[in-house]
């Protein structure tokens, strides 16, 4: 039977969700802890009024508990802080959320299949940032995630694995977002990942309104983004963790986007 320890758990900065998103559980009764700090560059935001006239900056940490109390059910939050060129240092957002797993491939079902709930309450002088992805004050989201791993003894070698959810706000349009990945994992150590990741809003405004902007609720926007993500094991002190994503679709929000994450990923029972 294959090892259910040291998710490789997935960062998704498109859209600022950064709780679990791939269709797979830690051991029952375990927490993972990851830590990440991520740094973001743009110089211009597409349908941007007035247009930026320097370029823009984002330091955000984030803090995610997960903790599986059954084989079939993973509880998760996180915490995010946020410096920019927009905003000093301050609270970003918080979010929790509740997954159940249908299928799992680990235990000799065909694939993996989980659904969930998820809630981001964010503060509103991160709204008035155009680097936060959020929608509104409170962000509702309901979210899948189906894959399957293919193992080689005690351990997965690779896995693929696809992630959708719909959301909407306390205000304005609703929108749904998508995540593809494949990983491979190399003698347990070595974890290696690329992945697609992309959201598409139902906003009436095309443009982004930079000297009133308040949340992506009623912009129509569209993004893309891929990324590639090296993670090293060093057993039982967790998983040291280095990516690189890069925008390349921008409607209504910030282009050309290179963001660099590092992070820390540790597993631990109390």
């Amino acid at each position: 039977m294959k090892l259910r320890a040291y998710l490789f758990a997935f960062f998704l900065p498109i859209a600022g969700m950064c709780v679990e998103a791939q269709p797979w559980f830690g051991d029952v009764y375990q927490f993972h802890f990851l830590g990440s700090y991520a740094y973001s560059r743009f110089n211009s935001v597409q349908n941007g009024v007035p247009q930026l006239k320097t370029p823009f900056n984002a330091n955000v940490l984030y803090f995610g508990l997960d903790f599986s109390p059954s084989p079939v059910w993973s509880i998760d939050t996180d915490l995010q802080f946020a410096d920019t060129t927009a905003m000093s240092f301050n609270f970003r957002s918080l979010c929790a959320q509740g997954r159940y797993s249908w299928f799992d491939d680990i235990i000799g079902d065909p694939v993996s299949f989980v659904t969930g709930f998820n809630v981001r309450f964010t503060s509103s002088k991160a709204l008035r940032d155009v680097s936060c992805p959020s929608h509104g004050n409170v962000d509702f989201e309901l979210n899948f995630a189906l894959g399957k791993e293919w193992e080689a003894k005690n351990c997965w070698l690779f896995r693929a694995w696809g992630y959708g959810a719909v959301g909407h706000a306390n205000r304005g349009a609703p929108w749904v977002r998508a995540v593809v990945a494949l990983e491979t994992n190399i003698e347990d150590h070595h974890k290696i990942a690329i992945y697609g990741e992309g959201i598409n809003g139902y906003g009436r405004h095309t443009h982004v309104d930079l000297d009133h902007f308040y949340g992506y609720a009623r912009v129509r926007e569209k993004a893309i983004d891929v990324g590639i993500r090296y993670g090293y094991r060093m057993d039982v002190w967790g998983t040291l963790r280095v990516e690189y994503v890069r925008r390349v679709l921008a409607k209504a929000a910030p282009e050309r986007v290179n963001t660099v994450i590092v992070g820390y990923l540790l597993p631990f029972s109390l």
